[in-house]
């Protein structure tokens, strides 16, 4: 009895000295589109290179979830079903303003208006007679979700032409939908994704405008956490931002492009030529120290207020930003690498 009365104590101690194992963090993340919101991608690199992901599994695990755009994760993130929110900026100042969540934007998802990379393109079919984005007013346009900043971006455009939003009618759909629509004559015009570029290749859509023709270089799509979150689970949060940075280099690596293409054609079900764009400058700005762009979400803001797109916006720094997580993140990668 006191041989087993001795082991029972000796466990118990292991237990309390630190035995026990705490459960990783579960991470859920908003995406809307891919390639160019890489969370999908780096699931599926994980899955093909966990060395990449130092901590996976251990501190943290982390998934992608499916989004139709920026202002559905908005909820999710106010009843905890998402960890990490993927929002345009006005999804930002509405989760703060109508949703009253303490939120902080702590990274980048992509850029637009960067010199020398893609800007969103707004398209018409080729044979269309709208030639202005004065001919758009009573035409249809199509928007993946309202207030997302594909929608923004159009709606900035149009007002800056006189078009409000009663002079048009939005027709709400998926991206991959918006091409076919736009060949049958359902909608006037579209945000092409590059990896439907063909159609503009064969001469069967043509470019009215693009969101840097709007707006110019923004914060297109940034991460945004609750801030309560992010102090009950900080020091996983630094290890994840670890590996994601490290695989958002890893994939923008033209080493490992080939590769890369292959995980995109595999996600998207898209043949490989059509996504070899992904991750170069004929794609959006990815910053590859996953720091986003603080003046440029605030730009984006205030002109929508401006134009009376929103009602109210925020000051965005220092209140609504916190990117002690990716700066520790990267300072770990920094002094690994010896820098």
């Amino acid at each position: 009895m006191k041989l087993i009365a001795t082991a029972a104590g000796a466990a118990l101690f292991g237990l309390l000295c630190g035995g026990a194992h705490a459960d990783p963090l579960q991470i859920k993340i908003g995406w809307a589109t891919t390639p160019t919101h890489m969370q999908p991608i780096i699931d599926a690199l994980q899955k093909r290179h966990p060395e990449v992901f130092h901590h996976f599994g251990k501190t943290y695990v982390a998934e992608g979830v499916h989004f139709q755009g920026s202002t559905p994760q908005i909820q999710a993130l106010a009843i905890n079903d998402l960890s990490i929110a993927a929002f345009g900026p006005e999804a930002l100042a509405l989760a703060v303003n109508n949703a009253h969540l303490d939120v902080r934007m702590v990274a980048d998802v992509f850029q637009d208006g960067v010199p020398g990379y893609r800007t969103v393109q707004y398209a018409v079919r080729a044979d269309s007679p709208i030639k202005r984005v004065e001919d758009l007013k009573g035409k249809k346009v199509a928007s993946n979700a309202i207030g997302s900043f594909g929608d923004s971006a159009m709606r900035v455009m149009l007002h800056k032409h006189g078009i409000t939003d009663r002079d048009v009618t939005t027709v709400e759909t998926k991206f991959p939908t918006m091409p076919a629509m736009l060949m049958d004559g359902k909608v006037d015009l579209i945000n092409l994704l590059p990896q439907f570029d063909h159609f503009l290749k064969d001469g069967q859509f043509r470019v009215l405008f693009t969101a840097a023709d709007g707006e110019g270089r923004i914060q297109a799509q940034l991460w945004a956490m609750r801030a309560e979150f992010i102090k009950a689970h900080r020091p996983a949060l630094v290890d994840f931002f670890e590996d994601h940075i490290r695989a958002v280099q890893w994939l923008l690596s033209p080493a490992h492009h080939d590769e890369t293409v292959e995980m995109i054609a595999e996600a998207t079900k898209a043949k490989p030529e059509a996504v070899a764009f992904a991750y170069t400058k004929d794609d959006s700005f990815h910053a590859p120290d996953a720091r986003p762009d603080i003046p440029g979400t605030q730009k984006a803001i205030d002109l929508q207020v401006e134009l009376g797109l929103m009602p109210k916006g925020i000051k965005v720094a220092p209140k609504y930003v916190d990117l002690s997580l990716v700066d520790e993140a990267n300072k770990r990668l920094s002094m690994a690498s010896g820098g």
